[in-house]
């Protein structure tokens, strides 16, 4: 059991790319832990930009020397190097994304995000399945204290066998606080067009292509746009399967990586926002969607039920004929929005990044149930 200002490791990697949901999770686990009174340090690991040096994350970093090819060897077999050889005493190592070195007297903190790759293994490559199973058998068999952002999440790990759900703790996640201000829309979106906004890296869990079909059929009863912002990522033309335009082009814009105050205007003033994801761990752009005060149209899958309950509408996302439909009319209808987004801020304000610390700690402080 943990109590007072705590010196805290955690795997800083997620924070050198592209900001995701994991990515997120990290930062916001950062500025909490500070504004705490927590020392907060991170352990980066396996990045080619670390060649040109350590990057200013505003805490201290220190590189993981263990190739990766050796981890099965040294950290599930001979259980070395311990954390503390890399960070020095540590009341608490936090693993943001899989990656569990061993511990002498921390205590060790599992995140388990998503058991998407086990559960729908349809929607990943083979090398990531694999490497799911070896990472969460690792978590599983060493880790103190294990976190998961969704009941959903929770569920499965128990159904999959991997840990009695007592075990887990549900932290949920929070929205960033995205600016609204001058922003503009960047091209090539026409200036005051009506668009739809879908914020998803381009994988195949995502369900773009499914989404761009259906944009098709919606698209000749809507003179909207759609706009599609996120890190495109190895697997974009993968994730894509060859999706045809089919003369949609001009209305079909793929911005790429979004900063923060790009994504604050796209949220802000896009009519809709479309999640149609096949799986989700949490399901982050349906709460900052709402949070910015965009209604959100979004698949039927336990993740979106959970974060958005009743202000969110949901429709399958196998169906294109119907999410379209589904599309079409709540593009359509300015009451049906203006009380979603009524309904979505005040859902989005049930979650905050105060709350998701304090559940941390909560958590930090409970007794090591095996």
């Amino acid at each position: 059991m943990i109590r007072g200002a705590l010196r805290i490791g955690l795997d800083a990697t997620p924070l050198l790319r592209a900001r995701t949901g994991i990515g997120v999770f990290t930062e916001m686990l950062v500025r909490t832990g500070r504004e705490s009174g927590d020392e907060v340090v991170g352990l980066v690991s396996g990045y080619r930009s670390l060649v040109n040096g350590l990057p200013d994350l505003g805490i201290r970093l220190v590189r993981n020397w263990v190739p990766r090819v050796l981890n099965p060897l040294l950290l599930d077999v001979l259980r070395w190097p311990p954390v503390e050889a890399f960070l020095g005493p540590t009341d608490v190592f936090i693993a943001t994304n899989y990656f569990l070195p061993p511990a002498r007297r921390a205590t060790t903190l599992a995140f388990i995000h998503d058991v998407g790759r086990l559960t729908h293994p349809e929607l990943y490559g083979a090398r990531q399945v694999l490497r799911a199973r070896i990472l969460l058998r690792r978590c599983a068999r060493f880790a103190d204290l294990f976190v998961a952002p969704s009941e959903a999440v929770a569920g499965e790990i128990t159904n999959l066998g991997i840990l009695p759900r007592r075990r887990i703790h549900v932290v949920p996640l929070a929205a960033r606080t995205l600016p609204s201000g001058e922003a503009a829309v960047p091209p090539p979106v026409p200036a005051g067009a009506p668009y739809l906004l879908c914020v998803s890296t381009l994988e195949r869990r995502k369900n773009i292509p499914f989404l761009l079909r259906a944009f098709g059929l919606a698209s000749r009863r809507l003179p909207h746009h759609l706009v599609v912002a996120g890190a495109t990522g190895e697997s974009a033309r993968e994730a894509l399967g060859g999706a045809q335009l089919d003369g949609l082009a001009p209305r079909v814009h793929f911005l790429g990586h979004a900063a923060e105050s790009t994504l604050g205007a796209l949220y802000h003033r896009a009519e809709v926002t479309v999640c149609p994801s096949l799986y989700e761990g949490f399901g982050l752009p349906v709460l900052e969607a709402m949070a910015c005060g965009c209604p959100v149209l979004a698949s039927d899958i336990a993740a979106h039920r959970e974060v958005g309950g009743e202000a969110v509408r949901l429709a399958p996302g196998r169906d294109e004929a119907a999410f379209a439909e589904s599309l079409v009319d709540l593009a359509s209808d300015e009451r049906a929005r203006s009380d979603l987004r009524d309904r979505g801020i005040l859902r989005s304000r049930q979650f905050s990044w105060t709350e998701t610390g304090r559940r941390l700690r909560e958590t930090l402080t409970s007794p090591r149930s095996r």
